[in-house]
């Protein structure tokens, strides 16, 4: 490994999903701190990319296909690319076998995990320095494997995403103009991976005329892709006028920048939520079938608020479940929350 403490080669294997994507980004913020002259690199998977992809806290990166570990191919081409960068730690973030095996392919000779029962499938056997990790929240369990370099996380966790492009930028800007919400808006996300995450649709209608009626200012709801585009383009329909409109159509890194511009977020456990927790947005998280103290929006203008909660200890048992938590959480409720959290200081 290389002695010079500052010219270290460092690897974070954080490959999906892009909640969990975002969460790793202090991670990398701590890393540059600790070691600003180090070189920085970063495997991901094709759909959590756009995270990494021109991030300035990134120097070099490796976009994966799903189903990469499948193809020799990828895993060759994966092995070059590593070797070429001669990486002296590599962090298996993600505590999967797949993780892990980027991190060996790295050829770091000092590869740093999670211990058994908190990493899954092979990845202890793979990783060889293994960090009990500290804290409850995801965050703060990432953080905790800067101990497998005798660190700690320098103050306050970081999340910088890439910019958004300037022509995506020009268009948000078009769009507040256009729809008279320069004087604020409430920035709702409404979409999550599966149905037992998901709040009513048109429950986030009724609480964006109430908040409308509380704080006087309007809704702006996302939507991505033609589905729920489609969805979100009929609750506005259905809806008085002026309470709630669509958002524009917009990349990972738009979102974080239609976060940075709105009062507050309210939506389900998805990234959105996670992106918008992470630019310092006033978030507020709506669950049923994820822990809120392990996944709520990190920070301290952040909140969750639920009925009741029903945690599988798998995804797949999740993904089996039906809405029956989330119809139990009512407007009312998610109002009030809404309403507490803006008087926060």
């Amino acid at each position: 490994m290389t002695s010079d403490r500052e010219g270290k080669r460092i690897l974070i294997a954080r490959l999906s999903a892009i909640g969990d994507t975002i969460h790793a980004l202090p991670l990398a913020a701590a890393v540059k701190r600790l070691f600003p002259d180090c070189r920085l690199g970063w495997v991901v998977e094709k759909p959590s990319a756009p995270v990494v992809v021109g991030n300035p806290l990134v120097d070099w990166h490796h976009a994966l296909p799903r189903g990469w570990l499948k193809s020799w191919t990828e895993v060759k081409k994966l092995r070059r690319a590593l070797v070429r960068e001669r990486f002296d730690i590599a962090f298996d973030v993600q505590g999967l076998a797949k993780s892990a095996i980027v991190a060996r392919l790295s050829g770091a000779p000092v590869r740093i995990g999670f211990e058994k029962g908190e990493s899954r499938e092979l990845a202890h056997f793979l990783d060889n320095r293994l960090v009990r990790p500290q804290g409850v929240h995801a965050v703060d369990k990432v953080l905790s494997l800067l101990a497998g370099m005798d660190a700690r996380a320098p103050g306050e966790a970081g999340f910088i995403f890439p910019p958004c492009p300037p022509g995506e930028k020009s268009a948000i800007e078009a769009h507040i103009t256009t729809h008279q919400l320069d004087g604020g808006f409430i920035l709702m996300g409404p979409w999550g991976s599966f149905a037992a995450k998901r709040w009513p649709l048109d429950r986030f209608g009724e609480l964006a005329a109430i908040l409308r009626a509380k704080t006087g200012w309007p809704a702006l709801v996302l939507g991505h892709g033609p589905q729920e585009r489609g969805a979100v383009a009929e609750l506005v329909a259905a809806r008085p006028p002026g309470d709630l409109c669509p958002a524009p159509e917009v990349s990972i890194p738009g979102v974080a920048e239609l976060a940075r511009r709105a009062r507050l977020f309210v939506g389900c456990d998805s990234f959105p939520m996670h992106a918008a927790a992470g630019v310092g947005c006033r978030t507020l998280g709506l669950f049923a079938v994820t822990d809120p103290r392990r996944l709520g929006p990190y920070g301290p203008r952040g909140a969750a608020v639920y009925e009741r909660l029903a945690i599988p200890r798998s995804t797949r048992e999740r993904r089996r479940l039906d809405q029956s938590g989330m119809l139990a959480l009512t407007v009312e409720k998610v109002a009030d929350a809404v309403l507490e959290l803006f008087e926060r200081p």
